[in-house]
């Protein structure tokens, strides 16, 4: 792997992030890979790799495959390079969703980027619980590893039900920056579904 990361161009993988990976640190792990910084000719990156006990073999290249066509509607980190075992993207500085260093902008700009993934026709279904979305200079949808095409697609859905709807720290934020009726949104929820018409809908939540 080493020798392929090389040639896509990776001069180095830092030992950075809050998670311990023996005498390394990385930025993230989880059941299939793990995430590192790297430094791909003079950007930063991010290295997803994946995990050598995974019990789900090939599911970087599947996400990679779908964060080439988000990327074509202007969603995702930007994806420089793959292969079957790891994909060397776009890193993104900021904070999850989740942390909650967000205001309405950085909302109705991640109900447009997944309205953008809806007319993609994907469903990135890990939207719910703000831990795949980061804030920072710019706003970032990111791990596609469970996404799938659906002609049905629930990403602005599930991110307003999770930011007006549901229970949860995202929610607590949101009642700081907007005045809703939980009812109205519903509503608004239920239209989107048949009209699809995004700034309809942004401009009701205002």
């Amino acid at each position: 792997m080493k020798n392929s990361l090389l040639e896509k161009g990776v001069e180095e993988i830092y030992s950075f992030g809050k998670v311990e990976i023996g005498t390394d640190r990385a930025i993230g792990k989880g059941n299939t890979s793990i995430i590192f910084l790297g430094k791909l000719k003079t950007k930063k990156v991010t290295i997803k790799i994946e995990r050598s006990d995974s019990e789900r073999k090939g599911s970087l290249k599947k996400e990679a495959r779908y964060l080439i066509k988000a990327n074509q509607h202007g969603v995702g980190p930007k994806i420089y390079g793959y292969e079957d075992n790891y994909i060397i993207m776009e890193y993104v500085e900021g904070n999850q969703l989740i942390e909650g260093g967000f205001d309405r902008e950085d909302i109705f700009d991640i109900t447009r980027q997944c309205n953008a993934l809806d007319r993609a026709k994907i469903n990135h279904r890990q939207i719910q619980g703000g831990k795949n979305i980061i804030c920072g200079k710019k706003n970032v949808i990111i791990d596609f590893e469970k996404a799938h095409l659906s002609n049905t697609p629930k990403n602005v859905t599930s991110f307003l039900s999770m930011c007006f709807l549901s229970d949860c720290l995202v929610r607590e934020r949101i009642k700081e920056i907007f005045d809703f009726e939980e009812e109205f949104i519903k509503t608004l929820l239920k239209d989107y579904k048949y009209n699809c018409d995004i700034e309809e809908l942004i401009n009701n939540i205002q």
